[in-house]
């Protein structure tokens, strides 16, 4: 594989865009990428998307400082060390956050079960005074009118009734109330189970990669190219396990049941406002796994576009599509996959899973330029940018050739 020296160098070359960035780092403008007048070879009509202005996002000073000590990192193990400051951070960011949501999980729960206790009340009200309608309806005013000889009772009784139908429309009005709180109330405990659920996702992936961050920082610190290529090596099959999840989840959704809902023509846009810094194809860089591309085995091969932005800087669906995954790789990077017309698929990794997670969710149906995440740094990355992967099958495809060049 070469000396840690080489691939250094190699790293180094790529980190260079990045660390142009970093005087800079602040939250990237909302607008999204024009649409490309690129179109698939699909036929139908094309969108027009208006993505709503994104919220602002905030980053601690902290957290800008370890993303520029990853962009700027020299070393391996002042790579490692600096990742591993940054996930420890996260993991605590995100603790504090699950904490926050569980109370108020609670609170939902509990005003949920109020308000349950209040419904069963109202529908009692609601069957006591149906019954004493019905029962009160079989007696005519004829009848009160011979049982008592008594005009008076007989008008009094028909007066009940209409008071019997007004407290009954009175009692469903109740029940409604209660009905619409009670499923408002629903509606935010299954919107917090799901954060909480994304969060523990989150943790369990901060977990294992500071479990390896440790290890490598263990075997660096025995010092000597044998120790630094035993962290290469590392490195280099975590992302041929990553490069496996996407293969298995590419496929698993292409084999899945119901084609995408977009069946239209693919108009493009560029799914993040940023630089360039790693294209398409053969590398040199180790830290990049094999892949077999047009039928050659190459060892080292990018499968998509590096494009560099701020932390927080709004990433797009870069075409209509429908989300067939959301979640983690096995290098950690937080993804989202989206499955389109014509067999094709766009993956969006290293997104942020701490401050904004995945906007989306499996099974959303989204237009070009609709918001999925922000840029983040979970996985194994040079620094805050996104990694664009465009696919038909398992054949990787140029994003260059479909997304605008800016």
């Amino acid at each position: 594989m070469g000396s840690y020296l080489a691939v250094a160098t190699q790293i180094v070359l790529i980190v260079a865009a990045f660390a142009q960035l970093a005087p800079a780092i602040a939250l990237a403008d909302d607008r999204p990428p024009p649409p490309s007048p690129k179109v698939a070879p699909v036929s139908g009509p094309t969108p027009s998307p208006t993505p709503a202005p994104a919220p602002a996002i905030v980053f601690s000073a902290e957290q800008y400082a370890q993303a520029l000590a990853i962009a700027q990192a020299t070393s391996l193990s002042l790579r490692i060390d600096a990742e591993r400051k940054l996930a420890a951070a996260e993991r605590a960011f995100v603790m504090r956050r699950r904490a926050e949501l569980a109370v108020e999980r609670d609170r939902i729960m509990a005003q949920i079960a109020t308000l349950q206790v209040e419904a069963d009340r109202r529908h009692h009200e609601l069957d006591r005074v149906m019954q004493r309608e019905y029962t009160e309806s079989r007696r005519t005013a004829l009848e009160v009118l011979l049982s008592t000889g008594s005009i008076v009772s007989a008008i009094l009784a028909t007066g009940a009734l209409d008071s019997l139908a007004g407290a009954h429309r009175e009692a469903i009005g109740q029940i409604q109330r209660v009905d619409a709180e009670l499923q408002s109330q629903r509606a935010d405990l299954a919107m917090h189970e799901a954060d909480l659920a994304a969060l523990d996702d989150a943790l369990t992936s901060k977990d294992a990669l500071l479990a390896k961050f440790s290890t490598q920082a263990d075997q660096l610190a025995t010092g000597g190219g044998t120790a630094e290529l035993r962290v290469l090596k590392d490195l280099v099959e975590t992302e041929l396990a990553a490069a496996a999840k996407v293969d298995s989840l590419v496929a698993a959704a292409a084999s899945a049941a119901g084609a995408p809902a977009f069946q239209q023509g693919l108009s493009w846009i560029r799914p993040l406002n940023g630089t360039v810094t790693q294209g398409f194809g053969p590398t040199s860089l180790s830290l990049e796994p094999p892949r077999v591309y047009h039928g050659v085995t190459y060892p080292n091969f990018h499968d998509g576009l590096d494009i560099a932005a701020p932390l927080g800087s709004p990433v797009f669906a870069a075409a209509d599509g429908t989300v067939v995954f959301v979640g983690h790789l096995p290098d950690g990077a937080m993804i989202v996959l989206l499955a389109h017309a014509a067999a094709l698929f766009t993956l969006y990794a290293h997104l942020d899973d701490t401050h904004v997670p995945a906007l989306v969710k499996v099974g959303d149906k989204l237009r070009a330029g609709d918001r999925i995440g922000v840029v983040g740094l979970t996985g194994i990355t040079t620094g805050p940018h996104l990694h664009f992967v465009i696919r038909r099958g398992d054949e990787p495809i140029d994003p260059a050739g479909l997304i605008p060049a800016s």
